[in-house]
This record gives structure tokens, sequence and C-alpha cells, in this order.
């Protein structure tokens, strides 16, 4: 937050409404903090060697300002202290015999607890004495700067004081140290003032921290002078006896009708100077709208509606529409809106007129099934006066009766029916017996029940057997010839030989001499390869892109292509693109190559007429919406997949109607089993390729 006001060219705080044509900065925004949490570290821990180089630790947490852990992710990671430091013992003794003594300290006794040592240089023995170091000590300030001291001695190879060490290789005994910067008083901006006028407070942040956000108590800070967290504002008077002022109503805003009236209202001192409104809040401020209501509005009026023009069928009714404007009608309808206007007339109908076409109905006959929802149908003819039956458009005008209606709609009940068994199947050895299972369904009063075609899934429970094996004598033994598979043939081009095996087996399949060696079979046969006629079908291209490829930018046609280790003859279309595609020419022609979906309807589908045969004079209905007759020379082959791709219409005709695609039929011609389908099954795969094909709708 910040404290905004409106100052004048010297500086002065000046009245809000001075500053009004300009538009007020705000006095909040949001703001990101450095991490709440800070580091806290607790003491070293003893070194992890007895004597020599080792390494000391210590734990390093993230705390709050109440000195409770919480997540690592609350404090800044850069500024994380170090979790472990290098620690040197003194120098490891080297092997003694068993009279050895402790070292002495320098006053005389052992001592064997300073860590580092460094070489001195003397005369005789005393190329053994060196320095020996301790540990550094505590910093001595917490900020900005300041020194630490260890302890520095000359001793023996056996750990006891001396005084001829080389005074120049004498390690140092204070450094200087850094412990960061000190902390310093930090204030936020000032707040909004507690008063507008009269004398108010306003405060601010102020807080001991670091510059990384690091907080302390106000104690580390106390060196320095706290700045100030509060001062008095708007010191100005107050103006005199402030009150609302409200300015005359403005006229309605509507003309007529309902509107409303505005007026402005101001808070202004004794004198009538304006002030903020924050001076008159103790008072209650007047509204500034209020509702009005005009003269009334014009408005449609409409009389009752007349008779209709006619005793019967159709006619014309109307009434009279003016335009009022208070109690008054007016002679001009301009005053009321026009798309507003009732209309002034509309067709009318009494009742029916007598016609001398009715409708007819015949009695209905009996239901299509005696449970599971059936239908039933009757005759519905359009009739003149003289009972003659005339064609259906004189009746045009009334509601035609229905034709058919749902009928038996209770639910089936099945049992399962069985026959007898029949005898077994062989007249030696194993055999089987064989007998019919029905589902059929339940007629009531019905003692007998023939077998039916319905669904086995109808009945419940699982079905009777069928089948019962059966036992008969021993057959004598019978022997036969089995062949295998016939192998691959010799060579892979031109003429060759295909092999199999041939052998005499009993029933039992063990080998045997018994069978007639003039009904053995060919063991072997000879057998060719026609991809000789391009000499090999390895060196041919695998798809038209790779004829693209290999022979560069040609016109489209028929070339040979390795499809599935064989020479095959395929149309190359779109050889002048990036995505040329493979396509089979059907050598038969449009007139053997069709997909038709017919598009005539018998009138009534549960007739076969003229013995089934295909005739467009039949009395049929023109509107199957899916009707249509295409045409094909070429078809579109996935050699990814080896499907043809039906739907592919590059080099098909639609002659009729709708798009057929290819290998499809259909028609809704008649429901009682005589199709008008003509489509043949085209013959898209060469033989000596395994393709996919869609089946015959």
């Amino acid at each position: 937050m910040r404290y905004v006001s409106c100052r004048d060219n010297q500086g002065g705080v000046a009245e809000d409404s001075a500053c009004s044509h300009l538009a007020k900065p705000p006095a909040r925004e949001v703001c990101s903090v450095v991490a709440c949490g800070q580091w806290k570290v607790l003491e070293w821990t003893s070194c992890s060697v007895s004597c020599g180089q080792g390494k000391t630790t210590r734990q390093v947490v993230c705390v709050n300002f109440s000195d409770q852990i919480v997540e690592v992710v609350e404090c800044d990671a850069d500024d994380r202290p170090a979790t472990e430091q290098e620690c040197a013992m003194s120098q490891c003794p080297a092997a003694r015999s068993s009279d050895s003594r402790p070292l002495p300290s320098p006053s005389g006794g052992p001592r064997n607890n300073l860590p580092t040592t460094a070489d001195g240089r003397g005369g005789g023995r005393a190329q053994a004495h060196q320095w020996r170091t301790g540990p550094w000590g505590a910093c001595s300030s917490t900020c900005a700067g300041g020194f630490q001291r260890r302890v520095v001695v000359c001793q023996d190879e056996n750990g006891y004081a001396v005084n001829n060490c080389e005074e120049h290789s004498k390690p140092i005994e204070q450094r200087s140290c850094e412990s960061g910067p000190c902390p310093q008083w930090v204030y936020g901006n000032w707040g909004e003032c507690t008063k507008p006028c009269g004398g108010g407070i306003k405060t601010r942040l102020v807080a001991c921290q670091r510059p990384n956000g690091e907080r302390f108590n106000d104690l580390s800070c106390e060196i320095l002078d706290k700045p100030p967290d509060r001062e008095q504002c708007n010191t100005q008077s107050c103006p005199s006896n402030p009150h609302w002022s409200t300015d005359p109503w403005s006229s309605c805003s509507s003309a007529c009708g309902k509107g409303s009236k505005n007026r402005k209202v101001s808070c202004v001192t004794r004198s009538g100077r304006p002030v903020p409104e924050d001076n008159c809040k103790h008072l209650t401020q007047p509204s500034k709208e209020r509702s009005c209501r005009g003269r009334r509005c014009p408005k449609w009026k409409a009389e009752s509606w007349g008779e209709c023009s006619a005793s019967c069928g159709n006619g014309i009714q109307e009434r009279e529409v003016f335009c009022e404007v208070g109690n008054r009608r007016s002679p001009e309808e301009t005053e009321c809106p026009p798309s507003s206007r009732p209309a002034s007339s509309q067709t009318c109908r009494v009742t029916d007129c007598p016609s001398p076409y009715r409708w007819s109905k015949g009695e209905w006959q009996s239901c299509s099934k005696s449970c599971g929802s059936g239908h039933r149908r009757r005759a519905v003819l359009c009739m003149d006066q003289t009972g003659e039956e005339v064609h259906e458009m004189f009746c045009v005008d009334q509601r035609r009766p229905d034709d058919s209606e749902s009928c038996n709609t209770h639910v089936c009940e099945f049992i399962w029916i069985t026959g007898d068994w029949t005898e077994c199947s062989a007249s030696c050895g194993q055999g089987y017996h064989r007998r019919l299972v029905s589902c059929s369904e339940v007629h009531a009063g019905n003692d007998n029940y023939e077998y039916g075609h319905q669904s086995l899934s109808n009945c419940p429970g699982t079905p009777p057997e069928s089948y019962m094996p059966c036992s008969q004598s021993p057959c004598p033994p019978t022997h036969e010839w089995r062949v295998g598979v016939w192998g691959p043939c010799s060579v892979s081009c031109g003429g060759g030989v295909m092999e199999r095996t041939v052998q005499c087996v009993s029933t039992e399949g063990q080998g045997s001499d018994s069978c007639p060696s003039d009904t053995k079979p060919e063991a072997s046969k000879v057998c060719s390869s026609p991809a000789c006629e391009l000499h090999n079908s390895c060196h041919l291209p695998t798809s038209c892109s790779d004829v693209q490829s290999l022979s560069g930018v040609q016109p489209d046609g028929e070339q040979f292509l390795n499809v599935q280790g064989k020479a095959l003859k395929v149309y190359c279309a779109g050889m002048q693109t990036d995505r040329p595609q493979e396509y089979l020419t059907l050598t038969t022609g449009e007139g053997e190559n069709y997909s038709e979906v017919f598009g005539f309807r018998l009138i009534d589908p549960t007739q076969c007429p003229a013995n089934g045969t295909r005739r467009e004079d039949c009395e049929c209905r023109r509107d199957y919406t899916a009707a249509g007759l295409s045409t094909f020379t070429r078809v579109r082959l996935d050699l990814s997949k080896m499907h043809i791709i039906t739907i592919d219409w590059q080099f098909a005709f639609t002659r009729d109607g709708h798009r057929v695609p290819f290998a499809t039929a259909g028609d809704c011609y008649s429901a009682a089993r005589c199709p008008q389908v003509r489509t043949p099954l085209p013959r898209a795969c060469p033989p000596q390729l395994m393709c996919h094909q869609p089946p015959v709708v």
C-alpha cells in the first residue's frame, strides 16, 4: 500500500476534487516478498578422525519467525549455509614399541589435540620438529567482518613442546573473517490516513533485516536510529458544517410510460464550497434517481373477430384494428409502432364440407405373430358416393385410417421340443445317433407342437443333446493312401518339380503296405513360375512411388510391380504428383463392374409382383433416399493392407442418385423376399494376388 494525495504546484496537499481531471494512481498493488523462512545452523560435530585430515558436519534447518521448523522451500536455496567442512587433527603417530610414553603438552605434560602440522627447519634432531595448529575459533563479529584466532605451537615428533622451529614457516595465528552484511532498518510506503481532515494517523512497516530479506528482532539494529512507523496526516481543519447539496431533478427520461429522473448530489460547506464526500458520511445521502411516468403511451386496440366468410371448409374472418392514445381513437396509425400491429384478418374453418368421397376400411387380417409383438393389416380404400373405388387423391383432404397396427404384444413363452433318435450312423465301429431339437412357441389350448425356426436363445436353460454316441461291432481293418501338402517348386524361375509325401496307413494311423497301388496318388508334379516372363520380380519396384523415384516423372499408365513376391500389372495414377496411387484395371469394363442401391419401393411391401422380376413400371414409390448407381473401370488398391478401397471415385461414374461404394448393393423394394439387387460381385483381385475385398451387402 502507499499514500496517494493531490498536490499543488508548491507540493502542498490539495483537495481530491482539484485533481479530478487526472486518473488517480492506485493506492495498493500486489507484491511478492522474499522467502518467509530463514536458515538456522546447529553446532558442528566432532571431527570424523582422531588424527590426520577429516570432516565435521552440522545440521542446517529452515525455520519461521517463531523458530519452528518448516519446509525447505520456504527458505532461499542460494543462501543455504554449508553443512560440512574439513578438519585437521594431530599427525597420526608412527608405530612404537610397548614402552612408549604419552606426548607431553607445551607445559611439560602430554598434548595430542593439535590438528595441523608444518615442518620445522633445524639441525640434528630439530629436523623432526614441526609447527602444529589448532582449529580456528569463532569470528569476532557476527556481521560486517571481524577476525578469528587459533593456537600455533612447535612440537617434536613425540608431541613435546620445543622452541627451535623455523620462524619463517610458522603458520598464521589470526585471520580476517566475513559473517555477511549487518541487518539494517527497512521500511515500506505510508498507508492511507485514518481521517480526511482534522489530523489523522498513517502507518508503515519498519523491520530489521539483511539485504537478502533475512529478518532479525529490533535489538539487532538498535545501534541505528529506527525510522518512525507512524505519523500524523491530514492536519488541515475540517470544513465547517458540511452537508449534502442537491441540484434540481432532470426531466423524465421517457415521454410516455415509465421512466426515471436524475439529479446531482454533492457534499459542500456552509459557504457552498464542494468538499470530498467523506466529510458528509455521517449524514444520510439524498437519492440521486427516482422513477417517473409520462403520459399514457399509444397502443393498438383490436375488436372481436367477425363471422367466417364460409359456412364450411376454409374461409376468412376479419376484425377492426386501430391506434388508441389515452381514451381517444387516433385518426392516424403512425403514433403506434407498426411492428406490433395485431393481424386484422385470419383464416377460419367452421366445419368440414361434406365430401362425395370417403375412406373405406376393411376387416383386420390375422396377426403375423401369436406373441412377441406382431402386425396385422387391413385394406383402406377411397370410395365415391356409389361405393366404387377411386384413386386416393380424391380423399387426400381427409385423414387416412391406419392400414396396419401392432398386435399380440404379450411376451412369448418357449419350450424345447425333441424328436426321436435316428439309427446309428455307422454299421460298424463308432457312430452317433441324431435327433431334432427345436425351440417352439407355446400356444394356448394346443397340445401338439411343431418344429419351428425360433432362435435357440429364446428357450430357457441349456438345450437338450442332439447327438449321442453309439458303438457297433468292430469294423474290419481298412487301409488308405494319405498325402501331405505340396512342397515348393524346385526352381524360382521356369519349369521345375513339386513333391509331397504319399503314405499308406490303416484306420488306426499305422503304416501299412496293403493299399492298392493303382489308386496311389502322385508324389510329384511339374511346376513353373510366371515371374520369369519379367526376368525376376525382385528387381521390380514395389509401388508407384518407387517407379517415380527410379524413372522420374512419367505419364499415368500400367506398370509391373513386385507385390508379395510376384509380378503384377498395376495402373499408376497421379505420376505427376508427389503421391502417386495404385489401381487395378477391371478388364470386363463398366458393364460388369457396377454397384447399385435400387430406388423403387413397392406401395404394398408384402407383395412380390411379376414373379420377382425387375420392372420399373411397378406400383412403386421412387423415394428411397439412399438409392444410386455407380460404375467402375478401375479400383484403388492399398498395398500396405492388401485391401480394395471401395470409396475411391477417381475411375468411377455415378449414373444415378447417390454414390454407391464398390462391391455394395441393396434395396428396400419388398419385404417378401424378392429383392431387386442385380449387382454382380466384381472381380477386382487377380488370381495370383491374395487380397481382401468387401462382401456384397
